[in-house]
C-alpha cells in the first residue's frame, strides 16, 4: 500500500511540475480530461497501447481525488466493502 501511495504522489508532484495542474484547475477540468483518457482507451485497436491507455485513465482520476483531498484508497476500500455486500442479481 506504502508503494502505491507514493505512486500516486509522484504522479501528482510530475503532472504538477509539467503544469497541468494549478490551484485553478476544477472537477470540470478533471472530467473533460477523463473525458479525453476514455475515449483514447475506447479507441484502442491496438493491445500494445491498451495499457498505457488504460493506466492514463486510473492516473487522472488518482490526480482528481489527490487534488481534492480525497483519500482514495480509503474510499476503494470502503467501496469493495460495500460491493461485498451486495446481493446484485445477473440475468
Amino acid at each position: 500500500m506504502k508503494q502505491f501511495k507514493k505512486l500516486i504522489s509522484d504522479n501528482y508532484k510530475s503532472t504538477v511540475n509539467r503544469g497541468l495542474i494549478n490551484g485553478r484547475t476544477t472537477v470540470t477540468d478533471f472530467l473533460v480530461k477523463l473525458d479525453e483518457e476514455v475515449s483514447e482507451l475506447n479507441a484502442m485497436y491496438s493491445e500494445d497501447n491498451e495499457r498505457e491507455e488504460l493506466a492514463d485513465v486510473i492516473l487522472t482520476i488518482l490526480n482528481y481525488a489527490t487534488h481534492f483531498n480525497i483519500d482514495i484508497v480509503s474510499a476503494m476500500e470502503d467501496k469493495v466493502l460495500i460491493n461485498q455486500q451486495r446481493a446484485d442479481l445477473i440475468d
